[in-house]
């Protein structure tokens, strides 16, 4: 129930919702529009439906040149690892990964959404892959073993291209399930790597010489709320006031395929990453949502910026180098609380940051 919210929603179109629902029920359905796509094919009945469509078309059909239709020929991929800006290059990175795992499948597990036709429209698809590796990875040949990892991809759609995007995909994961040490991965990208990389500079701890005080923001909109409970917990460090916000049950699913059952737990969690970056300033760059079967769903695009310190999420990497970490949050409500979170990085792309610096 929306009024059970601890932040007020604002009035807009119903559009697809997937939670809970057959993949082959959600595609077979063809229903009328239901908010303005202008520019966008009449196929497509909102924003959730087209990127659910797109991508499965892409993914699941082989439609690899589909993707000259729906991302500008000029479009910008952010990830960990650097910086893309061309629609060839994500044709060459999709027939890799369908040659490296050609019996993926997808699961659609939220899209939330923000924005409208005119200036464009802002979507955060959080998303589930199981596949076998059959083919040559980035990492080394094949290996036969299967994968089971979750990914988000933010993107920004307008006149049914896709122009900029931010892709986390749990490496950390798949590269422990398909048996490869993750320093080595890491090491090994930060050789190769031929990516435009970021200049990291972050933020310092301190405002001058007094510590950080919570946000002057209105809490009651959704993305005050955000901020606010972001800021708090990762920036003033006062885990004691998750309880404030998330259920005693609360279950995160994090990156590296780590889960956390409960607050302690949880708690627990956010200290190993802190640990691995304990300098660490969060930056909330996105906030969108959804309303879905079960529930809101609020979608939070963020970065961690600090220096490495072995110990952490990042094992014993290099200390004391600059890095980012990229993540988006998925956090389904109840009751006014948190009750379930994906929170998703990709731990290989910062360590391949630190051996990079």
């Amino acid at each position: 129930m929306t009024d059970e919210l601890p932040f007020k929603l604002p009035e807009r179109p119903p559009v697809t919702r997937v939670r809970q629902r057959d993949a082959r029920d959600l595609l077979a359905i063809r229903g009328e529009r239901t908010q303005p796509l202008a520019g966008f094919e009449d196929r497509f009945t909102d924003i959730v439906d087209y990127i659910v469509r797109i991508t499965d078309e892409i993914w699941m059909e082989r439609a690899v040149g589909y993707i000259y239709d729906t991302y500008d020929p000029s479009c910008t991929i952010y990830s960990s690892y650097g910086v893309v800006r061309s629609v060839e290059e994500v044709v060459a990175s999709t027939t890799a990964t369908l040659n490296a795992f050609p019996d993926g499948e997808i699961h659609h597990l939220n899209v939330a959404w923000s924005g409208d036709d005119a200036a464009g429209l802002y979507t955060s698809h959080l998303g589930h892959s199981r596949s076998t590796n059959a083919g040559r990875t980035a990492w080394g040949p094949a290996t036969g073993r299967r994968t089971s990892i979750r990914f988000v991809a933010d993107c920004i759609s307008k006149d049914n291209r896709i122009h900029t995007e931010w892709l986390v995909r749990d490496n950390g994961a798949a590269v422990r399930q398909l048996g490869y040490d993750p320093q080595e991965v890491a090491r090994k990208a930060a050789q190769t790597s031929s990516f435009e990389h970021f200049v990291v500079s972050p933020d310092t701890r301190l405002q001058g010489q007094a510590p950080r005080q919570r946000l002057d923001v209105d809490r009651m909109t959704l993305d005050g709320w955000a901020r606010s409970l972001f800021h708090d917990v990762w920036n003033l460090r006062r885990l004691d006031w998750l309880a404030q916000h998330y259920a005693d049950g609360i279950v995160a699913h994090a990156g590296g395929g780590r889960t956390a059952q409960g607050l302690r737990n949880y708690q627990a969690l956010i200290l190993h990453m802190l640990a691995a970056i304990p300098d660490g300033v969060m930056r909330v760059e996105h906030v969108c949502w959804s309303d879905e079967s079960d529930g809101i769903v609020v979608a939070v695009r963020w970065v961690l910026e600090g220096t490495t310190a072995p110990g952490g999420v990042l094992g014993e990497c290099p200390p004391g180098r600059p890095v980012f970490m990229m993540g988006m949050s998925h956090m389904r409500l109840a009751g006014g609380r948190i009750v379930e979170e994906w929170m998703l990085f990709d731990e290989i792309g910062v360590l391949a940051q630190a051996y990079c610096a």
